[in-house]
């Protein structure tokens, strides 16, 4: 069983502006979290990027969004985008701030936003070819934590404390279902009749119920131990710029739970947990107990302190003290 192909990586240096790039190429899936500096992606992967999760917009998570708009005009498509209130006013003032009185014909780029609005979502397009006005198309009751989901992966969210509301994400590859070639002639399955059966066993929700094959019935638990297995899915977590509270802690651990890596800012050493609190960012100390508590298989490290120069070694030493799988 291979796990997915998953390229995933920090966009700069652990000291300087927060934000990860999760690439899954055969899907032709790109994803930002944050787009604080991101000078250093290269243009052909900015010209790539489908989808965009921003934790809030402090201009250390969001100075890089004219950088992606430069790079996206020129290419039809649409960039899906989520975030929190005040994310649409604020994409609107930066679209707003350039003048576009000559894009008739420039290829149709939209940035469709879905915004966390108390207990609602609000979907928002900006449209080039309407000169990128805000655009509310939709309006969605929130009774679920998820905030994108495709055929492939889910990306889930929590909203969490930062003295502003910010948001904290769990990308979810799914795991997949594969059927057995060799186990499938013993059934005489061709053509379409294979795809009724993987639909099938795909269902969960058909646990007790039977497939009928050339006349005779098979439980589902009899067929998917028999002509399938799982590839187990993955599991992929970013929080940052969050105070430590109880109330936070809980939020982040349900989101977190089992990552395979968890990216997680480790802003002070513990020493420093007063100016920690002050600005409401997280020491090494309780970095490490989260990834501890959320039983993650690794850890990554990232928005530290520039007080503690480019040397951050003391930083990771005392999160390892907690969590020795940590990066």
């Amino acid at each position: 069983m291979s796990l997915p192909r998953i390229k995933h990586y920090l966009i700069n240096e652990k000291y300087e502006d927060p934000g990860i790039v999760i690439e899954i190429e055969s899907l032709g899936k790109y994803l930002l979290f944050d787009v604080g500096n991101i000078n250093r992606l290269e243009r052909d992967l900015l010209r790539k990027i489908t989808h965009v999760f921003i934790s809030h917009t402090h201009l250390d998570h969001f100075i890089g969004f004219d950088t992606l708009l430069r790079n996206k005009l020129g290419k039809p498509h649409t960039v899906e985008v989520f975030g929190i209130s005040p994310l649409s006013q604020n994409i609107h003032c930066r679209l707003q701030g350039y003048t576009w009185n000559l894009v008739d014909f420039e290829p149709q780029l939209i940035f469709r936003i879905k915004e966390v609005d108390g207990d609602i979502f609000k979907i928002y397009n900006f449209d080039i070819k309407k000169k990128f006005q805000r655009e509310l198309v939709k309006i969605e009751n929130i009774d679920t934590d998820i905030i994108y989901e495709d055929k492939f992966f889910r990306v889930r969210f929590a909203v969490l404390d930062h003295k502003i509301k910010v948001l904290g994400y769990s990308f979810e590859y799914k795991q997949r279902l594969k059927l057995i070639p060799e186990r499938l002639k013993e059934f005489n399955l061709e053509g379409k009749d294979i795809g009724k059966l993987k639909e099938f066993l795909e269902n969960e929700k058909n646990i007790n119920n039977s497939f009928v094959i050339n006349g005779k019935s098979y439980t589902y638990s009899f067929l998917k131990e028999r002509v399938s297995y799982t590839i187990p899915g993955y599991k992929i977590s970013y929080i940052t710029d969050v105070i430590y509270s109880e109330k936070n802690k809980e939020k982040i651990l349900k989101l977190i739970k089992n990552s395979d890596v968890l990216y997680c800012e480790a802003v002070f050493l513990d020493k420093d947990k007063e100016q920690a609190k002050k600005v409401c960012h997280l020491t090494s100390k309780q970095t490490g107990e989260i990834a501890k508590l959320g039983n993650v298989k690794k850890l990554i490290i990232f928005h530290i302190s520039r007080r503690y120069g480019k040397n951050y070694e003391k930083v990771l030493k005392e999160v390892r003290e907690i969590f020795p799988e940590t990066y």
